[in-house]
């Protein structure tokens, strides 16, 4: 059984997922920002996802989400994957998926280090691939200004069904806009940091960024390497292909040290094994045999009963 199927101890997850053949569909633009945010948007709205950090790069995305339950996050991944596609296509004028695999989820602790050490990897995406000198200049959809200085975010759901049934009247002229909704999202607090002021916790995000940008700068003057900068990124063809990410074991948590990683992997075996032995029972015509809560039975749908809870709690 895939872990992403078995209810994880913890409320916050860090998600990824990558584009198809690495291609830059995501390539950052006022458009395609507008309509990945406004995606992001609609999802929230349906699903009750709390958003804690995002950043989407040319041909990938990172995002750190609390979730009630796994159903409720694979409908929000789900649904943005699905939608963000048909927004890409209708921009780039292409067909077919935008993404490679099925997103990957990794679950992260309660505890304050591995909360902001997980921010501070999304926050340094364009900085440690040399795209643009600071955190603060990627162009892409991200949720940065927020983060440092309370920006709300703003995105356009574009109603394709509708523009798809206009263009086919006779006469029909589109005016800018005609089909567009603008959708604030609402963005979170990372939950270790919740009993903090926004001052206090955004000079806690001021300072990861300052950390950031500083060993960036460190090390390209003793690398001799060189920014790519935002007009070279904006200027990127769409189906340019990036370079092939590096083959890396997926954890099965973000946690802060073994001892707690221990715990959870004791917890996802025991899961894993009482789904294998209701799987074969199912499988041998016992059609009511209980499932694990939290889990996707291989026929009926999920199996309520268990929202995420801390490791503690287990």
């Amino acid at each position: 059984m895939p872990a992403e199927r078995t209810p994880h101890p913890g409320a916050l997850f860090e998600i990824t997922t990558r584009t198809r053949k690495g291609e830059m569909l995501c390539r950052p633009s006022e458009e395609v920002n507008r309509q990945i945010i406004g995606c992001l948007a609609v999802a929230q709205k349906q699903n009750g996802i709390l958003i804690h950090g995002f950043a989407f790069l040319s041909n990938h995305y990172h995002m750190l989400i609390s979730a009630k339950n796994a159903e409720v996050k694979s409908k929000f991944v789900g649904f943005i994957n699905c939608n963000i596609t048909k927004k890409l296509n209708a921009i780039n004028e292409r067909d077919g998926s935008s993404w490679a695999r099925r997103f990957t989820e990794v679950p992260v602790t309660e505890d304050e280090f591995t909360q902001t050490w997980r921010l501070r990897y999304l926050l340094s995406q364009g900085v440690k691939e040399n795209l643009v000198p600071v955190v603060e200049d990627w162009p892409g959809a991200t949720s940065t200004p927020w983060l440092l200085h309370g920006k709300r975010i703003y995105g356009v759901w574009t109603s394709l069904t509708q523009r798809n049934r206009a263009e086919n009247r006779k006469g029909f002229v589109e005016v800018p806009g005609e089909f567009d909704t603008v959708l604030e999202l609402v963005m979170t607090v990372l939950p270790c940091w919740a009993h903090l002021t926004p001052n206090e916790w955004r000079q806690r995000v001021w300072a990861i960024v300052e950390s950031i940008n500083l060993e960036a700068a460190e090390a390209r003057r003793l690398s001799g390497a060189t920014v790519l900068g935002v007009a070279a990124i904006l200027a990127t063809s769409p189906f340019s292909l990036g370079k092939k990410p590096k083959s890396r074991r997926r954890p099965l948590v973000h946690a802060p040290n073994r001892e707690v990683r221990k715990r959870y992997v004791e917890v996802l075996r025991a899961v894993s094994a009482a789904y294998r032995e209701a799987s074969l029972r199912f499988r041998a015509g016992e059609w009511d045999v209980e499932f694990p809560a939290g889990t996707f039975r291989p026929a009926g749908g999920f199996v309520g009963g268990c929202d995420n809870r801390t490791l503690d709690s287990w």
